[in-house]
């Protein structure tokens, strides 16, 4: 737990001192919080499955620092933030996580003309608090080179290209490592003048080629049995992994900021029972009520097809390790916020989340309610 908050803290000094040379415009965010959480494993449960729900209060820590300006004639974003959640439950300890996250972005205009070119790298750890491993926890790094096309203020087209790697720190046979490209394009489709109001699209699509430190796997299961990794057998050839996305987010803003989205990803995959198509429908709204409070609602339908068949087991390749929260099911999220100062406010959110997309046999069930405190300036 010390070398986690010596990172933290050190990570968020070093970008606190950068502001006050550059005097650059910056934004620092702080957090602090407590829930009840029914299923801090995030676990399946079911036939075939060792596992039960675990119910505890988590205690929820975290700052941001997010800082913009100009360098070496460009322009940079940079963003830092630390997370920490501890659960008060000792059968769950594994689940003591802080996750490290840094971002750094720069852009420079070449010429007179609509185009700029530039960097961007991402970095995340999750770091466990303590337990020797800690569940789920990871590292990822990512690079990328980006050309950024303006046809106006209203309209842009951004690609990258560059690579990643990702570690699973509890299993090592799922680290991989690969070259990515990804492409979006965002477009304001209607703003009347004022802009008060406007109506706008983003459409993304990526791909990554990932190579496995780890054999891929055959099925040795008899003829018209179910999938099971109890007979699978290793082959002589590495994994790979073709993990392709493809999105739409349409948003509107008005007295009511809606988004509606739409994500297919498909993994097609050399070792057997690893190939997936996902489809997963979002729809959020965001409106302020009487007495200065604000109102979100997220509902999520998450879809999963498994091309080799549904195996009881899933793959931790199937999950989503870019926060400390369970976003990889179908969800339904309220949360409601209301402004105390001009720099604190006081939230609360509750969420229920469901595997819709899998099997009746075994099932996951989870819900959460939170209280806490933000601060920003």
């Amino acid at each position: 737990m010390r070398r986690a908050a010596l990172v933290i803290f050190g990570g968020l000094a070093g970008v606190a001192g950068a502001t006050v040379v550059r005097a650059s415009p910056t934004t620092i965010t702080a957090e602090g919080g407590a829930e009840v959480d029914t299923n801090v494993q995030r676990v399946e449960t079911g036939p075939g499955l060792m596992t039960s729900r675990v119910g505890a209060a988590v205690g929820r820590l975290g700052a941001k620092i997010d800082q913009r300006g100009k360098a070496v004639r460009g322009g940079y974003a940079l963003t830092v933030s630390a997370l920490s959640r501890i659960v008060g439950n000792d059968e769950a300890s594994t689940e003591n996580v802080t996750l490290l996250v840094g971002d750094v972005r720069w852009v420079r205009q070449l010429g007179t003309r609509p185009v700029s070119a530039g960097f961007g790298i991402t970095g995340a750890d999750a770091l466990p608090l303590s337990a020797g491993i800690g569940a789920r926890t990871f590292s990822s790094l990512g690079a990328d080179g980006l050309l950024v096309l303006r046809g106006s203020d209203d309209r842009s087209l951004t690609l990258a290209i560059g690579g990643r790697s990702f570690t699973y720190k509890p299993d090592r046979a799922f680290d991989w490592m690969g070259p990515a490209a990804n492409v979006r394009l965002d477009l304001t489709l209607w703003q009347p003048a004022g802009g008060t109001r406007s109506l706008e699209l983003a459409a993304f699509a990526g791909v990554e080629a990932r190579a496995y430190d780890s054999i891929a796997l055959a099925s040795a299961c008899p003829d018209h049995a179910a999938p099971d990794p109890k007979c699978f057998a290793g082959t002589t050839l590495p994994r790979r992994d073709r993990y392709q996305r493809l999105g739409l987010e349409l948003t509107s803003v008005g007295r009511l900021v809606t988004a509606v989205s739409y994500q297919l990803t498909v993994t097609d995959s050399n070792s057997f029972g690893q190939s997936l198509i996902r489809h997963r429908v979002s729809v959020s709204s965001t409106t302020d009520l009487p007495w200065k409070i604000y109102a979100s609602a997220l509902a999520t339908l998450q879809i999963d097809q498994y091309l080799d068949g549904l195996i009881v087991q899933k793959d931790v390749q199937n999950q989503t390790f870019t926060t400390l929260d369970d976003e990889n099911r179908s969800s339904l999220q309220l949360r409601l916020a209301r402004q105390l100062s001009g720099a604190w406010s006081l939230e609360t959110r509750g969420a229920i989340w469901r595997d819709l997309g899998g099997t009746t046999e075994t099932s996951f069930r989870r819900a959460l309610v939170y209280l806490g405190a933000m601060y920003s300036r």
